[in-house]
């Protein structure tokens, strides 16, 4: 139900990448898989609502809160539609749409779920969606690598999602030392 509004930027990818995360997360904390899960799948649903020109100015760098914020609100609307239609527990549906809701901006975490969510959005960026961002982004793979390094410590809640940073930063090293992208772009 939610694949076709993961049909822009590199949303599917980056979906299934966060997902597979959070199941390695789930393994060794204990959380409800039934909350993180569907966070994951639908807590970027809300772009295919955004406008390309708010897109790229919200995922950049340090970009503008507010304008990360809009997705934010717009993956509630459509998770809560989704969670809905497909009958979801009511109250597991509430704690769905609070970690959605703040996913990327909420600087603290509301729970152990919230934090597998945040900390297995973030990984991607050090896994396979780092080559989509080296073509979105003006920095060549050496400059964002270095830049994710150094967040490392300011973005992961969990200890294990801060070593699971650092093998994905080593293994992005090892493809940029032999200029091999494993993700090039569609045709």
């Amino acid at each position: 139900m939610a694949r076709p509004y993961l049909q822009v930027r590199d949303n599917e990818l980056h979906a299934q990448n966060a997902v597979e995360f959070a199941f390695k997360l789930l393994t060794l904390y204990e959380a409800d898989r039934a909350i993180v899960i569907p966070a994951m799948i639908l807590h970027d649903v809300g772009w295919s609502r955004v406008s390309e020109e708010i897109t790229r100015k919200a995922c950049r760098p340090h970009a503008d809160r507010q304008l990360a914020r809009i997705h934010e609100e717009e993956s509630v609307k459509i998770g809560g539609e989704i969670l809905e239609e497909a009958g979801y527990d009511r109250d597991r549906v509430t704690e769905i749409l609070v970690i959605i809701d703040g996913h990327d901006t909420r600087v603290e975490a509301l729970s152990i779920n919230d934090r597998i969510v945040k900390d297995s959005d973030k990984l991607t960026r050090y896994a396979k969606n780092f080559w989509f961002w080296t073509r979105q982004l003006p920095m060549v793979p050496e400059e964002l690598a270095g830049d994710l390094e150094g967040m490392i410590n300011q973005w992961f809640f969990l200890p294990e999602s801060k070593k699971m940073a650092k093998a994905e930063i080593t293994r992005r090293r090892l493809e940029i030392d032999n200029r091999r992208d494993p993700y090039p772009a569609p045709k």
